[in-house]
């Protein structure tokens, strides 16, 4: 990914949002959230990253994908990404993650592939490892439906979750 100084500012704007969800955000004890998190977009880089809480380990990762991958065939014509992440990319991500005080304890993927995760070593929020916890125990009204309930009970206790707030530069899915 081509850095720029406006596209630094949104990435870092992507990692404070980010981080504070994984770490500052205090959940309600009546919601639940899914393991795989949130993930914020970057478009200008073609990006996205992920925050998932309960990973690796059941800590936390910090993923980065294309966003829009292109493919080409190699040399034994086999399919791959024309525009993977870039060497160093991942290595960027894991110091990154260092400066802002965070000890990494693996990488994985990256370069020539199309994603990249960083395992990071401090648990997230305890009341966010509740959430998660909540969410995978699945539905109490249908426990034969588990994750996979669409009741109303179901889908408020996922609502209650608090997402980070909304951002031109960053958009939340």
């Amino acid at each position: 990914m081509t850095t720029t100084p406006h596209t630094q500012q949104q990435l870092d704007e992507i990692l404070t949002t980010g981080l504070a969800w994984l770490y500052d955000t205090v959940q309600p004890d009546n919601a639940h959230a899914s393991h795989h998190g949130i993930v914020l977009h970057h478009p200008e880089a073609n990006r996205w990253y992920g925050f998932c809480p309960a990973g690796a380990r059941n800590l936390p990762v910090v993923s980065v994908d294309v966003t829009k991958v292109e493919y080409k065939l190699d040399n034994a014509g086999d399919s791959i990404p024309a525009n993977p992440l870039e060497p160093g990319e991942l290595r960027a991500l894991a110091d990154e993650l260092r400066r802002r005080g965070l000890d990494v304890d693996n990488t994985w993927n990256g370069h020539p592939g199309k994603t990249g995760s960083v395992g990071i070593v401090r648990p997230a929020h305890p009341t966010l490892i509740a959430a998660v916890d909540r969410y995978r125990r699945g539905c109490t009204e249908h426990p034969q439906r588990s994750v996979f309930c669409d009741c109303e009970a179901w889908r408020a206790e996922s609502a209650r979750i608090i997402h980070p707030p909304r951002r031109p530069a960053v958009s939340v899915s």
